[in-house]
């Protein structure tokens, strides 16, 4: 029998969910349009309602003790303008961004999970998770994973200088980009299939994840199951009010 788990009440009747936006050099083609369509997604956000931003937000993200990337102060800046307006923001880290220390939360106000998050809200009980750890058969990545996240790894990449580290996780954002962007809407299914059997053990009637740059929302039984797409090609995000859950689409 599966032990039950703990889901964090939360208050807020209006519940959004982003990621995958993959935010890169602001000088790169159609970069500067994405963030602005971002931003003003997140300045339209209401004093009250609860953000989750789930992981991928940028293309490569490792935060020393004493830097961060200045290509991104655009963005950091409408979420301290987001936070202090009184919206309760969370951030979940992926596979391009997991390495995030404490600026985010003393310097941002956004509070920072290094695994999933299960919240009770409107009556529903959600599971939060980026995705990548949860994708069937992938074992190989998970093994990469678990050495990308080992304290010692990270410790030993803050000896090397903020350029060069970027310069060799941009050039495996871009390798791994290629291999991604192949058949998404065959994967989103597969994955799909998957859940069922293994994304609702924890008590919770809805699962939701991103990883895969397809939006897909699927119920059976009683559950739901949704991918959130991306802020590339759908310009996607979950929405939640009255307890009911959808996609929506924020495209110009």
């Amino acid at each position: 029998m599966t032990p039950s788990c703990t889901f964090e009440p939360v208050a807020s009747g209006d519940v959004r969910i982003v990621g995958d936006t993959h935010f890169r050099a602001r000088s790169l083609p159609g970069e500067a349009e994405r963030r602005e369509r971002f931003i003003r997604f997140l300045d339209a956000i209401p004093a009250g309602a609860y953000l989750v931003l789930l992981g991928d937000i940028f293309d490569f993200y490792f935060e020393y003790r004493s830097v961060v990337p200045r290509r991104f102060l655009d963005l950091f800046d409408a979420l301290a303008r987001t936070t202090s307006r009184g919206v309760d923001t969370h951030f979940i880290g992926g596979n391009h961004d997991y390495w995030v220390g404490d600026f985010f939360a003393r310097d941002l106000g956004v509070r920072v999970h290094d695994k999933e998050m299960r919240i009770e809200c409107q009556g529903r009980k959600l599971v939060l998770a980026h995705g990548d750890l949860v994708m069937p058969k992938d074992y190989g990545y998970k093994l990469l994973k678990g050495v990308l996240r080992n304290p010692a790894v990270v410790a030993v990449s803050r000896w090397i200088h903020p350029d060069v580290l970027d310069a060799i996780a941009g050039g495996v954002a871009h390798g791994s980009r290629a291999l991604f962007n192949v058949a998404q809407e065959k994967r989103a299914k597969a994955v799909a299939e998957h859940a069922w059997t293994h994304f609702f053990e924890r008590g919770n009637d809805a699962f939701v994840m991103g990883h895969v740059h397809f939006p897909l929302h699927e119920t059976r039984d009683g559950k739901e199951f949704l991918i959130i797409g991306d802020w590339i090609k759908h310009y996607t995000f979950v929405r939640m009010t009255n307890g009911r859950l959808r996609i929506e689409s924020l495209r110009s």
